[in-house]
């Protein structure tokens, strides 16, 4: 085998490798402070999320900020401004719902991902969702849910209260943020967001991989100096 096709083959086994899909978790570590407005935010192997909460209470059904609220075991989702603060008490308990007002969980990446799977917990016999993605940054405040284009849903056929997956594979390409509403136009959806994973599409390597790109290009240094 000549030193050229060694030497390709050798680079391409230091740079082919995919990054690992990356999952982050929504089932303990409530967001703080308890307010309208408020963040969450986790790193997994060099990603990073930040997921915050909006509500169409604003004046002519347009996003508002609302509160982000993780209930320990259950998962992540919205108490709205016509809810009030940590709403536990009201009928849907802090759930992603649509009831009274369309709630939408907004996750951002720290850098652009590829969509794999979203999970949830259903209350109330329904969990049906709304569903967007895209590049670039985006403000909700103000924003009418007709000026993120058209969502794709996800429609829930089964009345039991257990976790649900979303097959988020339908996404294609690379994206910045991905947005999660109970669907558009109905009143009867309830859930609470357990995990997404995501896979990056610039993987970083990780210090053992970086050790072995770097013993990697010194054997080809020596072979290149033992040709000379």
């Amino acid at each position: 085998m000549s030193f050229t096709l060694r030497s390709a083959l050798l680079g391409a086994a230091l740079f082919s490798a995919q990054a690992a899909a990356v999952e982050f978790t929504f089932v303990s570590g409530n967001p703080a402070p308890e307010s309208f407005g408020n963040s969450y935010v986790q790193t997994l192997d060099g990603l990073t999320t930040t997921v915050t909460a909006w509500s169409t209470t604003g004046r002519r059904g347009s996003y508002q900020s609302a509160e982000l609220e993780i209930y320990a075991g259950y998962g992540m989702g919205v108490c709205s401004r016509s809810e009030g603060v940590n709403c536990s008490n009201s009928g849907n308990m802090h759930a992603l719902d649509n009831q009274g007002a369309d709630d939408l969980i907004l996750f951002r990446f720290s850098s652009a991902v590829q969509l794999d799977k979203l999970t949830l917990l259903q209350f109330g016999g329904d969990s049906d969702l709304s569903i967007w993605a895209g590049s670039g940054s985006l403000n909700l405040d103000g924003v009418k849910p007709a000026a993120l284009g058209s969502a794709t849903p996800f429609i829930n056929n089964s009345s039991l209260n257990t976790i649900k997956t979303v097959d988020l594979s339908s996404f294609t390409g690379s994206y910045d943020w991905l947005a999660v509403s109970a669907r558009l136009a109905q009143a009867n959806d309830f859930a609470k967001l357990q995990s997404l994973t995501v896979q990056p599409t610039s993987p970083v390597p990780e210090p053992g991989n970086w050790a072995m790109l770097l013993a990697g290009l010194g054997l080809v240094g020596f072979a290149v100096r033992r040709r000379i």
